[in-house]
């Protein structure tokens, strides 16, 4: 008698939580490598194939960026 393999299903929040770490390391590449380098450019490679996965898994390609704040700007004192 055969079993049914355990493929088939994905632990979505697992596997976020993994390319979490992934990607952060490409973001850490890229703030430190000089703009062009093989470095730099193989970690916008690797951010690039994590964000298509995470837009496979989520539907959100944008699921890892940096949104924008959430509280709006201060007034400016002098423009009233």
């Amino acid at each position: 008698m055969s079993r049914r393999s355990g493929r088939g299903f994905i632990n979505t929040q697992e596997v976020l939580e993994k390319l979490s770490l992934g990607r952060a390391g490409a973001v850490q590449v890229m703030r430190s490598a000089k703009i062009g380098s093989p470095q730099y450019r193989t970690a916008i490679h690797l951010s690039e194939a994590i964000d298509d996965m995470v837009e496979k898994l989520t539907g959100d390609r944008t699921y890892f960026h940096d949104k924008p704040a959430s509280t709006a700007p201060r007034e400016d004192p002098l423009r009233r």
